[in-house]
């Protein structure tokens, strides 16, 4: 294999691994795909990913691992059409700003509400995904369905491979984006995102997402995952 041609370790059914894997199918980079359990800490598990983190990518021998920065380092390794941060300077800390939103104010929300037991901190967690879905959405620009506009970017990724398994926290939480006149750009681009080719490769299907989630919703998981998601960490 040459050492040139990237490989990506993640697992099938982890939408921060989803983010790596959708920015490489996006950028047309020709990569290796490994099916991998980042639970498995084994001595060679860690050779390839040093904290035990998936995603990774391992490219010219070295590895890029961090959901968020593996969409980076693709970008730049590969600095083709299409641009996954854009060029401008200020749009690309734009792009880097909301991406951090979703990570800190959407994300721990999503996994709070599915992890979390009773009712009370249930909807606390429902409110708070919607207030920063919401202040995403007003960070949107016009012009074209993405949070960009007309461009297709980190932060529609970032945020993407969560929203379009929404229909998750609503079986198990009834937890649903609202379809009312405020949210209605939300809808515009979540429809745009699903949509696109890299998404369709990449998502499992919905009885798959389902009985992956179902140990979360029912408080049986013991993964660091979900022990960080009860604390009200960012996973």
């Amino acid at each position: 294999m040459s050492g040139d041609k990237p490989s990506i370790y993640t697992a099938w059914h982890s939408p921060f691994g989803w983010r790596a894997w959708i920015s490489l199918l996006e950028k047309g980079v020709v990569f290796d795909y490994h099916e991998t359990d980042p639970y498995e800490k084994s001595e060679e598990w860690f050779k390839i990913s040093p904290r035990g983190l998936a995603p990774c990518i391992r490219h010219k021998g070295k590895s890029v691992y961090e959901s968020t920065i593996c969409i980076e380092y693709i970008d730049e390794a590969w600095p083709t059409e299409p641009r996954l941060l854009p060029k401008d300077p200020y749009d690309r800390a734009y792009v880097r700003m909301w991406a951090d939103h979703v990570n800190k104010k959407i994300i721990p929300h999503i996994f709070g509400m599915i992890v979390k037991q009773t009712c009370t901190e249930q909807e606390e967690s429902k409110q708070a995904a919607l207030d920063g879905i919401l202040a995403y959405i007003e960070a949107m620009r016009s012009g074209g369905p993405y949070f960009l506009g007309a461009d297709f970017s980190m932060a529609d990724i970032v945020l993407g491979t969560f929203a379009s398994i929404f229909f998750c926290m609503e079986h198990y939480r009834g937890f649903k984006v609202p379809d009312e006149p405020k949210f209605a750009r939300y809808h515009q681009w979540i429809k745009a995102i699903v949509a696109r080719k890299s998404w369709q490769t990449v998502l499992p299907s919905r009885e798959k997402v389902l009985e992956d989630w179902r140990p979360y919703a029912e408080g049986v998981a013991e993964t660091e995952l979900a022990k960080a998601a009860r604390q009200g960490k960012t996973p």
